[in-house]
């Protein structure tokens, strides 16, 4: 396929729509029974690169790379970064199709990080598409370590990131393998972002993103989590 270069060369960062020392909100959307990082832990799935299947299953997803860095805080106290804490992703591909449940031939676009000294952690991915009506999204879960992961602790949090209008229609309208994803996004009826988390429930917070180099993507947000939770 080949790179469409207007198409991200003039992506311009937005601001992020909610960024306080807050807590963020939880998913509204709860998956029942146990998450399937606790399965997963180990067998593999720890690694930054998560377009591609893993223990040994098959898989590649195609789409607009995406270089996602999320930093984790205390929400209790802002200065205070989650270090060492798992962090479990999982998205729709370019399809807006899930692995293991939409297609159980492959497991690929779920990985487990690690977050280091100043709460950070990083996935090379691609950006997600879209589906029954919801807007695109990455969904996160939080864990106080690799070994509570590993016990079946539950999880701090698990929620959702979102991403800005104008760099989902750019991504879904420039690149012919999101074409199922735009007409499901054409048809979207838009929640409005998350300004204050304190009063507001809902998983929408939405990322920053901006263009790193011609044809992929840097979306980040920082994550405020209660750690007591």
């Amino acid at each position: 396929m080949p790179i469409q270069r207007p198409a991200l060369a003039r992506t311009l960062a937005l601001p992020l729509a909610a960024n306080a020392p807050q807590a963020y909100p939880h998913d509204r959307v709860l998956q029942p029974g146990q998450s399937l990082a606790n399965l997963w832990v180990g067998t593999g799935l720890i690694r930054t690169g998560i377009t591609t299947g893993f223990n040994g299953m098959p898989g590649t997803a195609n789409g607009v790379p995406v270089e996602l860095n999320l930093t984790f805080q205390s929400a209790s106290d802002w200065r205070s970064p989650l270090t060492r804490h798992a962090v479990y992703v999982w998205q729709a591909d370019a399809a807006g199709e899930y692995s293991v449940f939409n297609r159980p031939d492959t497991n690929y676009l779920r990985g487990i990080g690690v977050t280091d000294a100043r709460g950070r952690v990083r996935f090379q991915t691609i950006y997600p598409g879209t589906y029954r009506g919801r807007a695109p999204h990455i969904h996160f879960e939080v864990y106080r370590s690799l070994d509570t992961l590993r016990l079946g602790a539950p999880s701090l949090i698990r929620s959702r990131i979102l991403f800005p209008d104008i760099i989902s229609r750019s991504v879904y309208t420039r690149h012919p393998v999101y074409a199922e994803s735009i007409e499901k996004y054409d048809q979207l009826r838009f929640e409005l972002p998350v300004r204050d988390p304190a009063q507001d429930t809902r998983s929408i917070q939405v990322a920053t993103v901006s263009a790193a180099g011609l044809s992929t993507l840097r979306a980040g947000l920082s994550v405020f989590v209660e750690p007591t939770e």
